[in-house]
């Protein structure tokens, strides 16, 4: 259970990253606003999302089955912050 507890302050320290970019772009960028706005607010759903999965593993009764269900979920959390901070990127740069 301490793994689960990690990882969900894990996923609350890289979400609260990207909105902390996406709040600085937005005092330097007002003219982007509307696309940073939409940036946070997927990250604000992804965050439901994988709190969500991180939660629905108590379905999984095998270890090595739950282990594997976590190893992808931290695949997933990264790259697709990972993908966040990109868009982020690419969205500043225009």
């Amino acid at each position: 259970m301490a793994a689960i507890k990690q990882l969900k302050k894990e996923v609350d320290i890289l979400i609260n990253n990207v909105l902390a970019d996406c709040e600085a772009c937005l005092d330097r960028s007002k003219d982007k606003e509307a696309e940073i706005s939409e940036l946070e607010l997927s990250v604000l759903r992804f965050e439901q999302e994988i709190r969500s999965k991180i939660n629905g593993h108590k379905k999984i009764t095998s270890p090595k089955e739950k282990r594997e269900y976590f190893k992808q979920l931290i695949e997933e959390l990264n790259s697709t912050v990972k993908g966040q901070f990109t868009r982020l990127s690419e969205i500043v740069q225009k």
